[in-house]
Protein backbone atom coordinates (compact mmCIF):
# COMPACT_ATOMS: atom_id res chain seq x y z
CA UNK A 1 0.00 0.00 0.00
CA UNK A 2 1.08 3.55 -0.65
CA UNK A 3 0.84 6.02 2.16
CA UNK A 4 1.36 9.76 2.22
CA UNK A 5 2.36 11.45 5.41
CA UNK A 6 0.62 14.73 6.16
CA UNK A 7 1.92 16.13 9.36
CA UNK A 8 1.96 13.14 11.65
CA UNK A 9 -0.98 11.34 9.96
CA UNK A 10 -0.61 8.62 7.35
CA UNK A 11 -3.23 8.63 4.55
CA UNK A 12 -3.90 5.51 2.48
CA UNK A 13 -3.84 6.55 -1.23
CA UNK A 14 -4.68 3.10 -2.62
CA UNK A 15 -8.22 2.43 -1.47
CA UNK A 16 -9.97 -0.59 -2.85
CA UNK A 17 -13.36 0.38 -4.29
CA UNK A 18 -16.27 -1.17 -2.48
CA UNK A 19 -18.70 -3.44 -4.35
CA UNK A 20 -21.43 -0.76 -4.44
CA UNK A 21 -19.08 1.70 -6.23
CA UNK A 22 -18.06 -0.96 -8.72
CA UNK A 23 -21.70 -1.87 -9.43
CA UNK A 24 -22.67 1.79 -9.96
CA UNK A 25 -19.76 2.26 -12.38
CA UNK A 26 -20.64 -0.90 -14.29
CA UNK A 27 -24.34 -0.01 -14.55
CA UNK A 28 -23.49 3.53 -15.66
CA UNK A 29 -21.23 2.18 -18.39
CA UNK A 30 -23.88 -0.28 -19.62
CA UNK A 31 -26.59 2.40 -19.59
CA UNK A 32 -24.37 4.88 -21.44
CA UNK A 33 -23.37 2.28 -24.04
CA UNK A 34 -26.92 1.14 -24.67
CA UNK A 35 -28.12 4.74 -25.10
CA UNK A 36 -25.48 5.33 -27.76
CA UNK A 37 -26.44 2.17 -29.65
CA UNK A 38 -30.18 2.93 -29.58
CA UNK A 39 -29.69 6.32 -31.23
CA UNK A 40 -27.85 4.81 -34.20
CA UNK A 41 -30.06 3.70 -37.09
CA UNK A 42 -29.13 0.66 -39.13
CA UNK A 43 -28.21 2.82 -42.16
CA UNK A 44 -26.08 5.13 -40.02
CA UNK A 45 -24.28 2.14 -38.52
CA UNK A 46 -23.49 0.82 -42.02
CA UNK A 47 -22.39 4.24 -43.24
CA UNK A 48 -20.02 5.08 -40.37
CA UNK A 49 -18.50 1.65 -39.69
CA UNK A 50 -15.42 2.33 -41.86
CA UNK A 51 -14.26 4.44 -44.80
CA UNK A 52 -15.66 3.94 -48.30
CA UNK A 53 -13.76 3.91 -51.62
CA UNK A 54 -15.13 4.47 -55.10
CA UNK A 55 -15.90 1.25 -56.94
CA UNK A 56 -17.49 2.72 -60.08
CA UNK A 57 -19.53 5.72 -61.14
CA UNK A 58 -21.07 7.01 -64.33
CA UNK A 59 -24.20 7.34 -66.45
CA UNK A 60 -26.13 4.11 -66.89
CA UNK A 61 -26.63 4.75 -70.63
CA UNK A 62 -28.48 1.47 -71.31
CA UNK A 63 -30.71 1.78 -68.20
CA UNK A 64 -29.90 -1.70 -66.87
CA UNK A 65 -28.96 -0.47 -63.37
CA UNK A 66 -25.30 -1.47 -63.78
CA UNK A 67 -22.28 0.63 -64.70
CA UNK A 68 -20.44 -1.36 -67.35
CA UNK A 69 -16.78 -0.66 -68.14
CA UNK A 70 -17.63 1.64 -71.06
CA UNK A 71 -20.00 3.65 -68.80
CA UNK A 72 -17.52 3.96 -65.92
CA UNK A 73 -16.31 7.56 -65.51
CA UNK A 74 -13.98 6.80 -62.61
CA UNK A 75 -10.40 7.92 -63.13
CA UNK A 76 -7.45 5.77 -62.07
CA UNK A 77 -6.35 8.55 -59.69
CA UNK A 78 -9.66 8.15 -57.77
CA UNK A 79 -9.20 4.47 -56.91
CA UNK A 80 -7.56 5.19 -53.56
CA UNK A 81 -9.78 8.13 -52.51
CA UNK A 82 -11.74 7.59 -49.28
CA UNK A 83 -14.98 8.95 -47.87
CA UNK A 84 -15.28 8.76 -44.09
CA UNK A 85 -18.65 9.44 -42.45
CA UNK A 86 -19.02 10.39 -38.78
CA UNK A 87 -22.10 9.78 -36.62
CA UNK A 88 -22.36 13.56 -36.10
CA UNK A 89 -23.30 14.18 -39.76
CA UNK A 90 -19.86 15.39 -40.73
CA UNK A 91 -17.22 13.59 -42.71
CA UNK A 92 -14.17 14.01 -44.84
CA UNK A 93 -13.04 13.09 -48.32
CA UNK A 94 -9.38 12.10 -48.41
CA UNK A 95 -7.14 11.73 -51.42
CA UNK A 96 -4.45 9.14 -50.94
CA UNK A 97 -1.26 8.74 -52.96
CA UNK A 98 -2.83 9.13 -56.42
CA UNK A 99 -3.93 12.75 -56.87
CA UNK A 100 -5.96 13.83 -59.89
CA UNK A 101 -4.96 17.46 -59.45
CA UNK A 102 -2.15 18.97 -57.37
CA UNK A 103 -4.31 22.09 -56.95
CA UNK A 104 -7.02 20.29 -54.95
CA UNK A 105 -6.60 19.78 -51.20
CA UNK A 106 -5.83 16.29 -49.90
CA UNK A 107 -8.69 16.45 -47.38
CA UNK A 108 -12.11 18.04 -47.91
CA UNK A 109 -14.62 18.21 -45.06
CA UNK A 110 -18.28 17.67 -45.82
CA UNK A 111 -21.63 17.23 -44.14
CA UNK A 112 -24.02 14.41 -44.89
CA UNK A 113 -27.62 13.63 -44.03
CA UNK A 114 -30.33 11.11 -44.73
CA UNK A 115 -33.64 12.22 -46.25
CA UNK A 116 -37.07 10.65 -46.88
CA UNK A 117 -36.93 8.00 -44.16
CA UNK A 118 -33.27 7.24 -44.92
CA UNK A 119 -33.99 6.30 -48.54
CA UNK A 120 -31.83 9.21 -49.77
CA UNK A 121 -28.34 10.38 -48.83
CA UNK A 122 -26.99 13.90 -49.30
CA UNK A 123 -23.20 14.27 -49.52
CA UNK A 124 -21.86 17.68 -50.59
CA UNK A 125 -25.05 18.46 -52.55
CA UNK A 126 -28.63 17.35 -53.23
CA UNK A 127 -29.90 14.04 -51.88
CA UNK A 128 -29.35 10.95 -54.02
CA UNK A 129 -31.52 7.85 -53.84
CA UNK A 130 -29.98 4.89 -52.02
CA UNK A 131 -30.21 1.71 -54.07
CA UNK A 132 -28.00 -0.33 -51.70
CA UNK A 133 -26.44 0.23 -48.29
CA UNK A 134 -25.05 -2.71 -46.35
CA UNK A 135 -21.81 -3.96 -44.77
CA UNK A 136 -19.91 -3.84 -48.07
CA UNK A 137 -21.67 -1.63 -50.62
CA UNK A 138 -23.01 1.91 -50.71
CA UNK A 139 -24.74 2.68 -54.00
CA UNK A 140 -26.58 5.92 -54.70
CA UNK A 141 -28.00 7.46 -57.86
CA UNK A 142 -29.76 10.49 -59.25
CA UNK A 143 -31.63 10.92 -62.48
CA UNK A 144 -29.95 12.71 -65.40
CA UNK A 145 -30.28 12.87 -69.17
CA UNK A 146 -28.01 11.07 -71.65
CA UNK A 147 -26.60 12.45 -74.90
CA UNK A 148 -29.84 11.80 -76.81
CA UNK A 149 -32.11 13.33 -74.19
CA UNK A 150 -33.31 10.12 -72.52
CA UNK A 151 -33.60 9.89 -68.73
CA UNK A 152 -30.79 7.80 -67.21
CA UNK A 153 -29.32 7.21 -63.78
CA UNK A 154 -25.99 8.58 -62.65
CA UNK A 155 -24.81 5.81 -60.32
CA UNK A 156 -22.04 5.97 -57.72
CA UNK A 157 -21.00 2.75 -56.00
CA UNK A 158 -18.57 2.60 -53.07
CA UNK A 159 -17.01 -0.36 -51.28
CA UNK A 160 -14.99 -0.79 -48.09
Amino acid sequence: MIFKVIGTTKINLMKTPNPKQMLVCLLSFVLFSSCLKQDLSRNTAFLVQQSWRFDVYGLDENNNGIIEEEENSMLSCEVDDRFTFMVSGSGFFERDKLSCSPMEPDIINFTWSFHNNETELAIFASPEKISQLDDNILEVYYMDVNSVGQPVKFIRRFRH
